[in-house]
């Protein structure tokens, strides 16, 4: 599906003794694209990349998708902004 990461949306996880486990926070320049991309949704669609490819995650490098996502998307890549990470990102 091209929009998968909306099916986990409002889902997240939880221990053994049923809390919830807070969510990462993304770095600043990490900022989604597309209808509704919401945090939790654009972290999901970056782990998943980081563990099914081993291609560089760029993100979406046309400006175009911020128009119409379906239609200039690069499916190879998370929905997010293009990003490059810098040293402050690591630390």
């Amino acid at each position: 599906q091209l929009f998968w990461e909306k099916r986990l949306q409002g889902l997240s996880a939880s221990d053994v003794s049923e809390q919830m486990i807070k969510s990462m926070e993304l770095p600043k320049g990490l900022q989604g694209v597309g209808p509704g991309n919401t945090s939790d949704t654009l972290l999901s669609a970056v782990a998943s990349a980081l563990h099914t490819s081993t291609a560089p995650i760029t993100g979406q490098n046309s400006a175009a998708v911020e128009k119409n996502p379906g239609v200039w998307l690069n499916t190879a890549q998370p929905l997010c902004k293009a990003f490059v990470v810098t040293d402050d990102d690591i630390r």
